[in-house]
């Protein structure tokens, strides 16, 4: 197994990914939301200047990787990410972990948390907990790895902060980035992230329930804080148009959106992709990646971050169309979600264009972030320029030419 750094092309950066395995088959590293609240007290969002980034050198991975879980480490090599650090492992077959019981061939990920999610223990215990509850429905994603203490997680001390620090088994695939795209595969994304919120339907985690994130589409408003990174005044007024309409439309009105403990963070570099056989041409969805922006939230918001996604992904808004017929296979989309939903897909790329930015001014070296940046401002454009009702009787048109053709 080749093991090497890949460049990222996305914005995001906690909860897994990996890199190529044979120089084909890649994972990108991904974005940990700034989820902030415990059991107890409420703990305040990430605030502009805030550095938060573990500092954590090779040598000390090595050694925390021998102290914590027993592996001795053959390769290694750090992924892409926002505010954590994660690298990519390929451990030696003698693993002196008791509880360890079986080897994965195909490697591991480390994964060091930032100083402000780190606060929130119980956030953590909630995505293994949701890790484990997908497997159950035979959902693929990470596997959680105990540590020598029989712990999913442990606190440690690196550098001058404190931060959780995780081990899991690396999934096989590439992820949805940069394959050839079909429509087929964008139906499937809404089937599976529909099918991802029906499996959390159980789940009842305070760490879930209770967090607070920047990247949550509840907080889209605190993006006003951020908005002196954006030194366009044309796109600085489609955002600040965004927000006003966001809050005046959805935020005004939330009550009335179905709740529930949701994904939150559906993108083109946390869906794994496989071909069904070697000889296919195509690639179908296979399983999921990075759990750092599960939450407690409307449905609607994980409808329009998936339709957000898949929009940049494919440059074209007919795409929304696809994702819907897919979802709506699953869930049946009320009329009073339908009506938000260019606003809040709005609102989730001004997050991430906003967000982006703001991340490449904090951390300078971090500049694979902005690779989205040109593409996201023409489909914020776009899609700003559109109505709501032409909008919806656009993607409705198209998600009933797909199933009628299908």
């Amino acid at each position: 197994m080749e093991m090497k750094p890949i460049s990222a092309k996305k914005r995001v950066s906690a909860d897994l990914s990996a890199l190529a395995a044979n120089g084909s088959d890649d994972h990108n590293g991904q974005k940990n939301g700034h989820e902030g609240e415990s059991a107890g007290t409420p703990k305040e969002t990430l605030k502009p200047g805030s550095k938060i980034r573990p500092v954590v050198t090779e040598d000390e991975v090595r050694k925390l990787l021998e102290r914590l879980y027993g592996i001795i480490v053959l390769e290694m090599g750090e992924m892409d990410s926002y505010d954590d650090k994660n690298f990519l492992v390929q451990a030696d077959t003698l693993i002196k972990n008791p509880i360890l019981k079986t080897y994965c061939p195909n490697g591991y990920v480390l994964k060091i948390a930032n100083t402000l999610d780190s606060e929130d223990e119980a956030f953590f215990e909630g995505q293994t907990e949701i890790m484990q509850l997908l497997q159950a429905h035979h959902i693929i994603c990470p596997v959680p790895v105990q540590n020598i203490f029989g712990k999913y997680q442990s606190l440690e001390k690196i550098g001058d902060g404190k931060h959780i620090v995780r081990l899991l088994e690396y999934v096989p695939g590439k992820v949805f980035h940069g394959v050839p795209h079909h429509d087929r595969l964008f139906y499937e994304a809404g089937t599976f992230i529909a099918r991802i919120d029906s499996a959390l339907k159980s789940i009842k985690h305070e760490g879930i329930l209770k967090r607070q994130s920047i990247w949550m589409l509840d907080n889209v408003p605190q993006l006003k804080d951020f908005l002196y990174v954006i030194k366009d005044e044309q796109h600085k007024d489609i955002i600040e148009q965004v927000l006003e309409a966001f809050e005046k439309r959805i935020m005004r009105n939330v009550d009335q959106f179905e709740k529930g403990v949701i994904y939150g963070d559906f993108n083109e570099h946390n869906i794994i992709v496989s071909r069904k056989d070697e000889q296919a041409k195509e690639y179908e969805i296979t399983g999921i990646i990075d759990f750092g922006d599960c939450c407690y939230s409307r449905y609607v918001f994980e409808l329009a971050i998936a339709m957000a996604y898949m929009l940049l992904e494919s440059n074209d808004l007919d795409t929304g169309g696809l994702v819907m017929a897919g979802y709506s296979m699953l869930r049946v989309i009320p009329q009073h979600e339908k009506d938000v939903l260019r606003v809040a897909i709005a609102a989730r790329l001004c997050q991430s264009l906003v967000l982006g930015l703001y991340t490449s001014t904090v951390d300078e070296t971090n500049q694979y972030i902005l690779s989205t940046q040109a593409r996201g401002w023409k489909i914020l454009e776009a899609l700003w320029t559109e109505k709501d009702k032409d909008i919806l009787e656009r993607w409705e048109k198209v998600a009933d030419e797909y199933l009628t053709r299908s």
